[in-house]
């Protein structure tokens, strides 16, 4: 890249993260208060958790059409607005003369503001990103994207405790309306891309057709990234463990590590091996976090299933990406990435049921499970069939 084209990447890059610092705050947080405070169930929990992830994926097409049709400059300004709207309800739900039956409805709301402008910013910067840079750059600006995005969760985790240590959740919402406003502002002096002209009779639904199977092995890689979120903490505590933001950075450190040291893995081994190697990974930190009863092994654990996150949607991106024409990239993205959201969301409630019964490690073989077969089915090839 020249320097112009740096300048571009880092502004881009250094918006995406602090933005999802607004995501990863809430994460050791939010289960905590829904459980304690509030004296909700881990199914609770779960769907709360995942309320974030459905409202993403119900938007997440439309905000790749937006990319397309309205201009990924603003469709990534649409989304710091929501993001920052998010910290509202937590403002809210610490005042003394809110009422207790409005709490969790305020909370929901807050993960589907949180959800929407995800979705909005996630499709809308790689779209933006690909139109600056163009074709060369699109495995640095979709590998670069997710380092950006999953640092800001990663040390968005840690400081949102300390947050709700120092202030409670009046002073971490507060901390969520902002951080978008400073995004904003270091993406505003970059120009907007041209809107390209779509070929008659495109239509999502067929975009969705043409991603269909990635997406799917999309999903079934999600399963872990969903398990390790909405579950780590509770886990540590049903086994009176300390440190659970420390796992869930781990979670972050590992991912971003993955796609700054292995970032062009995909391009020397191809898309298929790469994917491959990613499940296998993710299929041992999980079931070691589930089987060995100690914290260090989760925390190894967790690492690995972060390593193992970074390479696959790279991998499945850039070989997507490929095959389909320019103007409907933003689309592509979109339906694309909402197979994950589709897994981030149901992921939390389904394994939430699991827990009565056989308790929080189920819910990581049940992870390793769905990593066992994404690994199966990326050896044989049926994301490309």
């Amino acid at each position: 890249m020249n320097r112009p084209e740096r300048t571009i990447f880092a502004r881009l890059n250094l918006g995406a993260f602090l933005s999802f610092l607004v995501v990863g705050l809430p994460l050791p947080v939010l289960p905590l208060y829904i459980h304690d405070t509030l004296g909700y169930g881990a199914v609770v929990v779960g769907a709360c958790v995942g309320t974030h992830f459905l409202a993403a994926v119900l938007f997440r097409a439309r905000a790749g059409r937006l990319a397309d049709i309205w201009g990924a400059r603003h469709t990534v300004h649409a989304g710091f607005l929501l993001m920052g709207c998010s910290g509202l309800p937590y403002i809210l739900v610490d005042w003394s003369l809110c009422p207790e039956i409005l709490k969790l409805p305020l909370i929901i709301a807050s993960r589907c503001s949180l959800g929407i402008g995800h979705s909005m910013v996630g499709t809308g910067s790689i779209a933006w990103g690909l139109g600056l840079l163009g074709p060369p750059h699109a495995a640095a600006v979709v590998a670069w994207s997710g380092v950006a995005m999953y640092a800001g969760i990663g040390f968005g985790s840690p400081i949102g405790l300390v947050l709700r240590n120092a202030g409670g959740p009046a002073l971490l919402g507060l901390a969520c309306c902002l951080l978008p406003a400073l995004s904003a502002l270091s993406v505003r002096p970059m120009r907007e891309i041209p809107v390209l002209r779509q070929a008659e009779g495109t239509t999502t639904a067929g975009i969705l057709r043409q991603v269909a199977r990635s997406g799917i092995c999309l999903a079934l890689n999600g399963v872990g990234n969903s398990v390790v979120g909405a579950f780590i903490s509770l886990y540590f505590a049903s086994l009176d463990w300390d440190h659970a933001a420390f796992a869930l950075s781990c979670f972050g450190f590992a991912f971003v590590a993955g796609r700054i040291f292995c970032g062009g893995f995909h391009s020397a081994t191809g898309e298929r091996r790469a994917a491959a190697c990613a499940f296998a990974l993710e299929l041992a930190g999980l079931t070691m976090t589930a089987a060995l009863p100690f914290p260090a092994a989760s925390f190894i654990g967790v690492s690995l299933v972060g390593f193992g996150c970074s390479l696959v949607f790279p991998a499945l991106a850039v070989a997507l990406l490929r095959r389909l024409p320019n103007e409907v990239r933003g689309t592509a993205l979109g339906c694309f990435t909402a197979f994950q959201d589709i897994s981030f969301a149901v992921t939390g409630p389904l394994t939430g049921l699991l827990v009565p019964g056989f308790g929080y490690a189920s819910v990581f073989y049940a992870a390793a499970a769905c990593a066992a077969l994404g690994f199966i089915l990326v050896s044989t090839g049926f994301e490309r069939r």
